[in-house]
């Protein structure tokens, strides 16, 4: 009787998916298990009967899991094997070996040597037995839904999850990210989600970004940002989406520190730079910084840095005279840095009042009580503001970019 290959519905899942969701070493063994030849001819050794096992680990919210495979090494048909003809035996925790990803790799015969990067994506894609999508989305509600905690897979390959640490993943700070994203700055967000809809991975993406090669050479560029998931594998195919997309940068370094570092993802036009270089430079994203924005800030890993330029808001990787504000705080608000006065529009530094020096000498008279403004009051939304703010009951346009930027402290 000739023996072949034998494998679990469990392990031909994991093979499955882990080859729908792009490991090529899953995509070769599957090839083998459908073989219809001797298990000799495909595997070295005595082993078959294979399955997987999981490992388990409590991580806080989640659950590490990892998977080993398990086999049967023993010569069934040796005349001193106890559960000999037991058409069961193969299948007796006993009579079972478990082997680590890499070792059940090496005993497959006809298979390449394959390099630590393929390795570690077939150990990771296998810990999630589902099909990955990636899509690209752009209203509130889909950034609601990446960053929120609860919506998150129960599960990572790992115990120190990026996905599952992010400090923006809280309600109230996922709904400031939410709207800062969508109606401040205009951004869009690829999301990875599993069959059952769960969370696998995020990462902002920014389509109208400036490239500056020096002073004086602005590049229109599209950036993938940080990406944050619960499975390695998850940020690859997030990458991969990206520049499939056309999405012409990513971040080289996938932290928070590392804001000039990036890898080029497709080839940017007119510039000597092939996909895969590593580059350094400044960017910029000026922002629409719509009505619709209500408060709040998300902690930003690129673009941590709001400037005020020839009356343009602008979101940067690095900082500079003109910056009026940082967001680098898990507050879900921006922190001052400098002040924009309501009626001129120019940047200060005076903490006490919210005018420059020049509106001041020219809207302030001093009094014996100390220095009082000038005019009548107008209200405007429920508030009180100078008269000379407005013009024809409307808010003239520095007051109205000024209180769209005092929006992002409030959190």
């Amino acid at each position: 009787m000739i023996m072949k290959l034998n494998v679990s519905n469990e392990l031909k899942s994991r093979l499955v998916h882990a080859a729908e969701n792009g490991s090529v070493i899953a995509k070769d063994i599957l090839s083998e298990v459908k073989k219809n030849v001797p298990v000799e001819e495909i595997i070295r050794g005595t082993y078959n009967c294979f399955s997987t096992k999981r490992k388990r680990t409590e991580a806080g919210t989640f659950k590490k899991i990892r998977i080993v495979f398990t086999a049967c090494s023993k010569d069934l048909a040796h005349p001193s094997f106890p559960d000999r003809n037991n058409p069961q035996a193969p299948w007796f925790p006993e009579n079972r070996t478990d082997l680590e990803p890499s070792t059940f790799v090496e005993l497959f015969k006809n298979l390449p040597k394959y390099s630590p990067d393929e390795i570690n994506y077939f150990c990771s894609s296998l810990s999630l037995d589902s099909k990955v999508t990636v899509r690209l989305h752009e209203s509130m509600n889909d950034f609601m839904e990446a960053y929120l905690e609860s919506n998150y897979s129960p599960i990572s390959d790992s115990d120190t999850s990026s996905l599952h640490s992010s400090c923006m993943r809280y309600e109230d700070k996922a709904r400031n990210a939410a709207d800062f994203y969508t109606n401040f700055a205009g951004a869009k967000i690829l999301v990875a989600r599993d069959e059952s809809n769960n969370i696998l991975g995020r990462a902002v993406v920014w389509n109208e970004v400036t490239l500056w090669k020096s002073i004086n050479t602005p590049i229109a560029a599209s950036l993938l940002d940080r990406i944050y998931s619960s499975h390695a594998f998850v940020a690859e195919l997030i990458r991969k989406q990206a520049q499939e997309a056309g999405i012409l940068l990513r971040r080289r370094y996938n932290d928070y520190t590392h804001t000039t570092d990036f890898t080029v993802l497709n080839p940017i036009e007119g510039q000597e730079w092939a996909a895969g270089d590593n580059i350094q430079v400044s960017l910029t994203v000026k922002v629409p910084a719509c009505r619709w924005h209500k408060k709040g800030v998300p902690y930003l890993d690129t673009f941590y840095s709001l400037h005020l330029t020839d009356g343009n808001l602008e979101l940067r990787n690095t900082e500079g005279d003109t910056s009026i504000a940082t967001c680098r705080s898990t507050e879900g608000r921006a922190n001052r840095r400098k002040y924009v006065c309501p009626k001129c529009g120019k940047i200060h530094s005076f903490p006490d009042t919210a005018f420059c020096k020049n509106c001041q000498d020219m809207f302030y008279i001093s009094t014996v009580f100390g220095k009082v403004l000038k005019g009548t009051s107008a209200e405007y939304k429920g508030k009180k503001y100078p008269s000379f703010l407005f013009k024809k009951g409307r808010p003239v346009p520095e007051f109205r970019r000024y209180l769209q930027i005092e929006k992002l402290f409030i959190s």
